[in-house]
């Protein structure tokens, strides 16, 4: 339960709420464990009246002995019928007073079987508020969990996400979160609500034992309660074995489903539908599997808890039979007697659950405890005006064990237009990544007009800086909306000029919404060159003083590149620059080009000076000819 405690502070937001939630339980509590057999005992004499053959036997008794020594007899010798028939005259004799001899029985009457709705009305009364108020706490929590978790995946390096599946954490987020929000509200009200009800009916019994010996036996019967606890213990452990198996078997199937998602095109080209098919039908089968453990081991205990309940309340019906108690004596007493099993069972439950949410919680603290890497500095710098002078200072960068970039020692000055090329995995695309702190050095200083990249708020350096990726990402929503998310704010003139700077209004102005079209997932609903020419007026629209190109037209065919090589010319204009270019028509121009050869800088000069003097830009510039 220890692993739980930090996560109850998600419920600081609706502690009254939870707090009035718990209360309502307590009622439940108290009406089930003791208001239950106490209204057995009360009410039931009162309706079906006393026993006629303990009447006609008192009414003997009295008649040889005397009204006084015959009743005290009869006292000794049946002292909880004795109490029936008092209670029950008492009763009667103040509806007597009341309305009268002749409508007293029957006033009575309709009172008593009045009572019984009135205590269930009480009693499911108090059951739903306690569900009600406990669930909309518990959503709460959930919310407050998924947003922890987004926000926290929001802030991890970019190295956390290489490896892992989409699908696998989208399944955290979701599912996983889900059950940890089970544990903290649902588990944690019944942690309260299953206790108190159990001390309730162990009240009612220890009030009736000092009463008589029969109900003290009730109370012995239930040191049956430990045998209960052994197999509850056991079980939890396999449970939380095949719960995490469960989970990660959800999280595989959620990757597989994202991943087809995400290649439907791919799959019907190379005829996939099938292979896919298996792979998906495999993984449910895995999870159907675990699930079906999961389903055993969690609900193998109350059956056995209700076994041993049943074994006791039948070792009490034979004790209760040998001593001849009635059965208006002995109904309260099993009602007190199930009413402390049914929390046992209860209980049962929750530590299951427990298990269950631990595995769940396992997963998600991948997340949740996972390093940030990148971080804002306590006391950050602020720059009143950024020119956009980059510097890398003996810089020297690793992927885990793979060296990524070693040694880099270069200086662009603000305004330049320089261009990165090599073959692939030289080190280019990292080199830019460092600039927006994607990554942050193992060795050595980037800086920004002199400033230590890590001295700088994040929020506040990536306002600076501009990228414009191979392929446009766009998000669900209008035209409009995407573009604005160069500049959040910008108002409808803004959109339109940052569109006509990237030549997109002419195309935006053809569609029958224009600037109010939604572009589907991703995108789907626009063209590839459509949508770089969008991403390119999110540039414009920013107009930050840092850009970075990471081979921008690389998606595109060749009429679409020459022709968005133009609006990416006008872009870079006046801007420090990076592009990063297999394709070299577009680095033709950059004011300087950076030759990267296994994680460092082996070629810096004009395309004029490496054509002449480069061995590595002469072959990579030849190969682009062929």
């Amino acid at each position: 339960m220890k692993r739980f405690y930090p996560y109850f502070a998600y419920l600081r937001g609706v502690k009254f709420q939870f707090l009035a939630g718990i209360l309502a339980g307590l009622v439940f509590a108290v009406a089930s464990g003791f208001g239950m057999p106490l209204m057995v005992k009360v009410v039931f004499p009162v309706i079906f009246g006393g026993n006629p053959k303990v009447e006609e036997v008192l009414a003997s008794v009295e008649r040889a002995e005397g009204a006084e020594q015959g009743r005290k007899l009869m006292e000794d010798a049946f002292p909880s019928e004795m109490e029936n028939l008092g209670r029950t005259e008492q009763v009667r004799q103040w509806f007597v007073g009341r309305v009268g001899e002749e409508d007293a029985r029957r006033t009575m009457l309709a009172c008593a079987c009045l009572l019984l709705p009135l205590a269930a009305l009480l009693r499911g009364l108090a059951g739903f508020l306690n569900v009600y108020w406990v669930t909309a706490a518990g959503l709460h929590v959930l919310r407050e969990i998924q947003q922890s978790v987004f926000v926290k995946l929001q802030k991890l390096p970019l190295g956390f996400f290489s490896g892992r599946k989409t699908g696998d954490l989208i399944s955290r987020v979701i599912t996983d979160s889900n059950l940890l929000q089970g544990v903290v509200t649902t588990i944690s009200n019944d942690l309260i609500k299953q206790p108190f009800t159990l001390l309730a009916a162990l009240s009612y019994l220890a009030w009736e034992s000092f009463k008589s010996k029969e109900a003290f036996f009730m109370l012995v019967c239930l040191m049956s309660i430990p045998l209960a606890v052994i197999p509850i213990r056991m079980l939890g452990k396999r449970l939380m074995r095949r719960a995490a198996a469960m989970q990660r078997e959800a999280g595989d199937n959620s990757a597989i489903l994202a991943e087809t998602l995400g290649a439907t095109k791919e799959i019907r080209a190379f005829n996939l539908e099938e292979m896919m098919g298996r792979r998906f039908l495999d993984g449910i089968r895995r999870w159907t599997k675990f699930h079906l453990k999961v389903v055993k081991y969690r609900y193998f205990v109350p059956p056995i808890i209700e076994m041993v309940a049943a074994a006791v309340v039948a070792v009490a019906l034979g004790y209760g039979a040998t001593k001849g108690l009635s059965l208006l004596e002995f109904m309260p007493l099993v009602v007190a007697l199930y009413m402390c099993y049914d929390p046992m069972k209860k209980l049962g439950e929750i530590h299951n659950r427990m298990k269950q949410g631990e595995a769940s919680l396992d997963r998600l603290e991948v997340i949740l405890k996972a390093e940030e890497g990148v971080t804002d500095p306590e006391q950050p710098v602020t720059l009143d005006e950024v020119r956009g002078r980059i510097a890398f200072e003996s810089m020297s960068f690793a992927y885990g064990d793979s060296p990524a970039l070693k040694g880099v020692e270069v200086d662009i000055p603000a305004g330049q237009i320089v261009a990165l090329v090599g073959p692939s995995g030289a080190g280019k695309t990292t080199f830019a990544s460092m600039i927006p702190r994607f990554y942050d050095p193992d060795e050595g200083v980037v800086r920004l007009d002199g400033v230590d990249l890590r001295e700088l708020r994040l929020k506040d350096l990536r306002d600076h800086i501009t990228l414009v990726p191979q392929e446009a990402v766009l998000f669900a929503g209008t035209i409009a909306e995407n573009i604005a998310l160069g500049r959040q704010g910008a108002g409808q003139e803004e959109i339109v000029e940052a569109a006509k700077q990237a030549n997109a209004h002419g195309f935006i102005t053809g569609l029958p919404q224009g600037y109010d079209t939604q572009v589907g997932e991703r995108g789907a609903q626009l063209s590839g060159g459509q949508k770089q020419r969008i991403s390119i007026a999110r540039a414009f629209l920013k107009n930050a003083p840092v850009l970075i190109l990471d081979e921008a037209t690389a998606a595109l065919d060749a009429d679409s590149e020459s022709q968005i090589q133009r609006e990416l010319a006008d872009l870079a204009r006046g801007r420090t620059t990076l592009i990063i270019a297999h394709r070299f028509s577009t680095i033709r121009i950059a004011d300087r080009i950076l030759v990267f050869q296994g994680g460092r800088i082996v070629g810096d000069g004009t395309f004029k000076e490496l054509e002449g003097s480069h061995e590595l830009f002469r072959s990579l510039l030849e190969k682009q000819r062929h």
